[in-house]
This record gives C-alpha cells, sequence and structure tokens, in this order.
C-alpha cells in the first residue's frame, strides 16, 4: 500500500473518507475533479488495500458535498439523490463503491430513472444500491416500532438503539412531526449518533459519552403499567418464540422496555449537551 495526498491522477487507487453521507460525496466529487476511477471507497478502519494500491485520504467538505447533492437531484431527480443518501448510510463495506458507480451512471444516464431505474434489482448498477436502500429502510422502520422513549427529570425523553445501519437522520424528521412538543434523544449506541430535538428543530451530535439526569418521578411506575399492559394483553396459548424474534430481532431487546427488568442506568447529573450539525445543514 502507497499512501499518496498529491493531486495527479492514480490508477488502482482507494479512497478513503470519515464514513459519512458528506465524506463519500466529497470522495465521489474529488474522483470527477481529479479524473480517477477508485477501486473502493471506505473508511480508514475498514479498508482492505489491494496489491500495489494507492490511497487517497478525502477531508470532508460539506461545500463540495452540496454541489454532488444539487447536481445528482438537478440531472437525475429527488428519487435518485434519496436512493444515494439512504445507501449511503448503510454499513455495508461495498456501500461507497456501490454509490459512486450508481452516480456516476445516473449523471450520464439520467434519462434511465424515468424507466424504473432505482427500482431494477437486476440491474448490475442500480441494483446493489436498490438492495442497499432497501435494507436500510427496512431498518428504519424496524427502530420506528421498536423505539422505547425514557422520561428523565429535565423533560427530556430518552431513546436507545442498536440499528444495522445509521438511520438517526432518517428518524428525526418523523418522530419531530409526532413529538413537536417534547424535547427527545434518540441515541444510536452502534454508531455513537446522537438526534436531538430541542422543541423547535433537530440536529445531530457524534459522541461515545452520554451524560444523563435522574429519571423522572413517574418513570418507574409507568414503565411497571406498560409492562403488566403487555403481559395482559399476550395471549400464552399463541406464543411463538420463532415468530416474534423473526418481527421483533432479538438483538433490539435489551433496548424494549417490556422486554428487560427495571430501569436502565441513568444516574449522571448532566443533561445531554447541546452541541452538533444543525438540521438544515445536513444532507
Amino acid at each position: 500500500m502507497s499512501l499518496d495526498v498529491g493531486r495527479e491522477s492514480l490508477d488502482n487507487v482507494a479512497y478513503v473518507h470519515d464514513g459519512t453521507t458528506e465524506g463519500l460525496l466529497t470522495a465521489i466529487f474529488q474522483a470527477y475533479a481529479l479524473h480517477e476511477q477508485p477501486e473502493d471507497f471506505s473508511t480508514e478502519t475498514a479498508l482492505q488495500p489491494r496489491l500495489g494500491q494507492s490511497v487517497r485520504y478525502i477531508e470532508t467538505d460539506a461545500t463540495l458535498a452540496a454541489r454532488v447533492k444539487a447536481g445528482i437531484v438537478r440531472k437525475a431527480g429527488r428519487d435518485a439523490w434519496d436512493a444515494v443518501l439512504h445507501a449511503s448510510l448503510s454499513d455495508d463495506c461495498s456501500a461507497g463503491i456501490a454509490v459512486y458507480r450508481f452516480v456516476r451512471f445516473v449523471m450520464a444516464h439520467p434519462v434511465a430513472i424515468k424507466h424504473g431505474l432505482i427500482r431494477n434489482f437486476a440491474h448490475p448498477i442500480a441494483g446493489p444500491v436498490a438492495r442497499l436502500e432497501r435494507s436500510v429502510m427496512n431498518e428504519r422502520h424496524l427502530m420506528m416500532q421498536f423505539l422505547r422513549f425514557e422520561h428523565f427529570e429535565n423533560g427530556i425523553w430518552f431513546a436507545k438503539c442498536n440499528p444495522k445501519a445509521n438511520v438517526v437522520p432518517l428518524l428525526m424528521d418523523w418522530f419531530a412531526d409526532r413529538f413537536n412538543t417534547e424535547r427527545f434523544v434518540i441515541y444510536d449506541e452502534v454508531h455513537q449518533v446522537a438526534g436531538i430535538y430541542d422543541g423547535s428543530g433537530w440536529y445531530l451530535a457524534q459522541t461515545d459519552e452520554l451524560h444523563l439526569p435522574q429519571y423522572a418521578a413517574d418513570e418507574a411506575a409507568m414503565q411497571a403499567a406498560w409492562k403488566g399492559f403487555y403481559d395482559v394483553m399476550s395471549i400464552s396459548v399463541r406464543y411463538h418464540p420463532e415468530l416474534r424474534r423473526h418481527f421483533m430481532p432479538k438483538r433490539l431487546w435489551r433496548n424494549i422496555t417490556e422486554l428487560r427488568d427495571g430501569l436502565t442506568d441513568g444516574k449522571a447529573k448532566d443533561a445531554l449537551p447541546a452541541v452538533g450539525v444543525s438540521a438544515e445543514k445536513r444532507l
């Protein structure tokens, strides 16, 4: 592996970015600007360089990323952009190169979008992005079903999740529309991303530490009531553990109130710090 930070065009090159959508779009912009066709787009931790492959490290630039987004929307339409956005949030190691190839194809053949390209799972370029998008949106749907909020003494509602894709950015609008009078935080413990709604708008914060206040005085009683309702509504003769694991994956159970014992640990003194990137600046 050789490291190259210059601006000359390289053959057999991999692009390394920070793993965000903005980082990937910046890398795509640089590939166009440098007239390169990278064989890999990856984060530094996931990179597995090929024999003799050069590596170009890409610094995220929100302005360049916004230009790529604007170009996709203008030339290929909003549906194409949504496919790019959703696929870019996947944890699959092939997501970066799949999105890059898709962007190049739709920018060169925008008319293909009108003929159902985005949903063509058999297409060699669109198919991988369609499968990634479906997987990410399925994960978003699971989180919408199984997020459980807990009430803390400063009025904050807090939910923790462990999705297989970085779906918090896709959850915030949905929950903000429904809980628009409440302040809440959705924390992804896998990707260490917090979505924070302050009552007027939401933003994202990257953090590996949570500082939560004490539970609200009625939280224990509310959780006990919810568990009681869950138990009363269950029908023991129709208990089907395999089917439950199918519809409610076991990896999610530790954050589902009715399937765990007692309150989680909420003992820190300070609320989650209000730092991050404003929603208006997100892609």
